[in-house]
């Protein structure tokens, strides 16, 4: 009987994947938090993709440039429920449902008028105070593949456990009992592996090493079924002052508080697959108790707030042209995060075992939001037109992180390195039309591009499935029957994500991945229906 073997001390390894590096926020993590999104607002401002920096009275202002608010003459009360469904289109074969719908507030708002007078110095000053839903976490996906017995290193999942241990020094003592301080949850997959039977550790004359050879046969190919779901978003709630001077100077501040929440449950499972076969060693041997299958859980949880000042101004140098330029601060996020994993197997002599682990300990992380500036240009053609575009230049290389939870073995500035090196500054551009051929009904189109904030989107990020592109397309109407209004509005969002592995083992000196999963695509496409009632007075 021949036994593969992995010795520690002879490779270093860069271990990763999307079933594996959960147990800290990683830079996706921190990096999908800080995205620009079309979908958030009012009605009006939803069907024009967001163009608002250079108009205003309308309750998005908030969000996007507060100095817009200075434009209202009256006071103003708005709701704005949203119908939101998502669906995940895979590169391989679907498993279970890729769709999820949701309904949820994308806006309400109260425009309060404090001071009005005809004219001359400051003709008038409005607070506003209310919640824009600025970010969606909600979606699901979920496929099948499966890799042949000779499509090495597309293995499975337990041959990169096997490289972690390894590389991480860590084996069983005499008794069994794996030397390993559970406080730590980066090993927890591997500690749930042997826990599980699915790994073991060996000591021969060249030293100790892990294996899956005893219970994976050299002659099986591997199922791969993965299912994931998120449930969550991020509202902010919105306290701003607008400021109109001489009726072609705005300004305006707001203060924004974010409340952040979203769950993740991933499942991974392999099913050990023989079509027949004995399970052998590669030498011929039959497998004294070879696994069936294998169920990996994970289970994140991450709630927390952001605090950041927006404030901006718009100019007016004709009546029919207005210029608009806002400044978004770093959000500063506090977040405190859960993360559970358990692991399941079957074996057709053993039967099947279950070892959970939850992490019960501190695990609080802070970190800054990039800075964003947005330039808006629109043109008025009487009371029939409004042309708008916006430009926004985000850099998402300025993420920076302020805490650290105490038992990761990572510092502030490797997260420094990792932001700079690999992320970039990303524009936005967002354009909108409005064009009314009666004065109760206005008809909206617009169109929206996020560039890539990644320097190397096709191969750097095989951790998670990354969004580096997005794709607006949005229209709408709206009827104002007097001092009341409604407002409807169709977007769809394309999400374009990075390829990505759900393990690998990366050979640091070679250069070459040790073991990995197939390479997947996950895309998202986001259909969104919102109604804004609104009431002046």
């Amino acid at each position: 009987m021949s036994v593969g073997a992995f010795t520690a001390s002879a490779q270093y390894y860069k271990i990763g994947g999307m079933m594996m590096d959960h147990d800290g926020m990683m830079s996706s993590d921190m990096f999908s938090l800080s995205q620009v999104n079309f979908g958030f607002g009012t009605a009006r401002s939803m069907a024009m993709a967001g163009a608002f920096t250079s108009l205003g009275a309308d309750a998005s202002s908030m969000g996007i440039n507060p100095a817009g608010l200075g434009m209202y003459r009256h006071n103003e009360i708005t709701l704005s429920p949203v119908i939101s469904l998502t669906s995940t289109k895979n590169n391989v074969q679907n498993w279970g449902n890729n769709e999820q719908s949701r309904f949820a507030m994308s806006n309400f708002a109260a425009v309060i008028k404090l001071q009005e007078k005809a004219s001359g110095g400051l003709v008038s000053a409005n607070f506003a105070i209310g919640m824009n839903r600025i970010a969606d976490f909600n979606y699901r996906m979920g496929y099948t593949s499966q890799s042949a017995p000779s499509a090495s290193p597309y293995r499975s999942i337990n041959d990169a456990f096997i490289r972690q241990l390894g590389q991480g020094g860590l084996f069983p003592n005499s008794q069994g009992i794996l030397n390993y301080d559970y406080a730590d949850s980066y090993f927890w997959g591997g500690a749930l592996a042997y826990n599980n039977y699915l790994i073991d550790a060996y000591k021969d004359e060249f030293g100790d090493y892990w294996t899956s050879a005893d219970r994976l046969g050299a002659n099986a190919g591997v199922g791969h079924t993965v299912e994931e779901q998120s449930r969550g978003s991020i509202n902010e709630f919105d306290f701003a002052f607008g400021f109109n001077f001489n009726n072609n100077l705005y300004v305006g501040a707001t203060f924004g508080i974010q409340s952040v929440r979203q769950k993740r449950q991933l499942y991974y499972g392999e099913d050990y697959i023989y079509n027949g076969q004995t399970p052998v060693y590669s030498d011929g041997e039959p497998l004294a108790a070879p696994a069936e299958w294998m169920d990996y859980n994970q289970a994140i949880e991450l709630r927390g707030v952001g605090v950041n000042l927006k404030v901006g101004m718009v100019y007016r140098p004709i009546e029919s042209i207005r210029l608009g330029l806002a400044v978004h601060t770093p959000t500063a996020y506090s977040l405190e995060r859960t993360y559970q994993a358990y692991m399941a197997s079957n074996f057709n002599t053993i039967g099947d075992t279950t070892r959970p682990l939850e992490d019960a300990g501190e695990n609080s992380w802070e970190f800054y939001s990039p800075t964003r500036l947005m330039l808006g240009a629109s043109y008025t053609l009487g009371r029939w037109a409004v042309f708008s575009v916006d430009y926004e230049r985000t850099w998402y290389n300025g993420i920076r992180v302020n805490n650290i939870p105490g038992g990761f073995d990572i510092s502030q500035d490797a997260y420094r390195t990792e932001f700079t090196n690999n992320y970039k500054g990303a524009n936005t551009l967002r354009a909108g039309i409005e064009v009314k051929p009666l004065p109760i009904l206005s008809l909206r189109v617009g169109y929206g591009l996020q560039g890539s904030a990644l320097r190397n989107a096709k191969d750097l990020y095989y951790n998670a499935p990354t969004v580096y592109k997005t794709d607006c397309m949005s229209a709408g109407l709206g009827l104002a029957f007097g001092r009341v209004s409604f407002d409807f509005a169709y977007q769809y969002l394309k999400y374009h994500r990075t390829e990505y592995l759900l393990y690998y083992a990366l050979d640091t000196e070679g250069g070459f991945f040790d073991t990995a999963s197939p390479i997947y695509k996950s895309d998202l496409d986001r259909n969104l229906l919102v109604l804004t009632m609104g009431v002046k007075f």
